[in-house]
């Protein structure tokens, strides 16, 4: 039960972790595609998959 709420916080740190892994990579100058990709599933990570699964517990726990 305590991994499962502890899996927004999961999610929360590997999506910092992707945004300063596209942050490195913009400021490289090359890679231009990877640092959109790592913003992109830094983001999603960050905002999405949170409250889809705060949702589907919601939804569960009834």
């Amino acid at each position: 039960m305590n991994l499962i709420v502890m899996l927004p916080e999961i999610f929360l740190m590997i999506g910092l972790y992707f945004i300063t892994i596209g942050l490195w990579k913009l400021r490289e100058g090359i890679e231009r595609k990877k640092y959109v990709t790592y913003m992109f599933t830094g983001l999603v990570l960050i905002w999405v998959v949170p409250k889809l699964f705060s949702t589907l517990l919601m939804v569960f726990s009834n």
